[in-house]
């Protein structure tokens, strides 16, 4: 297997790094089978920190899920307990020396893509239809 790559099976399963074996859902495996923890995974193989890593069938699950929970899950932990951690005016953000090896990897990856304006607008009407970064339909439930 490659660093920094996850590998999937016929199935569309991720297969986990240390036993080669595919599961949904690989970082509750490996925490459960390996007794290693999500982030110590993810830096241990050069995965990237903030992706979960789940087959397209969990992943479909999760996001119903979380619509069907709206209220809970949107509203209350990222809306509202967000706003703890959201940017300010006048913050630093992070800094270079702030950045982990994985989110560097993908900047350098992302700035290599010829994305055009076009692209970037159709990206975000899809996650807008998400219902994840669409700013409207929470605030209509306010």
């Amino acid at each position: 297997m490659s660093y920094g790559k996850i590998e999937y099976d016929s199935k569309g399963k991720p297969i986990c790094e240390i036993c080669g074996k595919s599961f949904k859902r690989v970082l509750s495996h490996a925490r459960q089978k390996h007794d290693i923890n999500e982030r110590d995974y993810k830096v241990t193989y050069g995965l990237d920190l903030k992706k979960g890593i789940c087959s397209e069938e969990s992943s479909e699950k999760t996001r119903i899920k979380t619509l069907e929970n709206f209220d809970k899950v949107i509203k209350d932990n990222l809306i509202n307990k967000g706003s703890k951690s959201r940017f300010k005016n006048g913050d630093k953000g992070r800094t270079k020396d702030k950045v982990s090896e994985q989110t560097r990897i993908a900047l350098v990856e992302h700035a290599k893509t010829n994305v055009s304006n076009e692209k970037r607008v159709e990206l975000g009407r899809a996650l807008g239809k998400s219902g994840l970064g669409n700013k409207a339909k929470w605030n209509k439930n306010d």
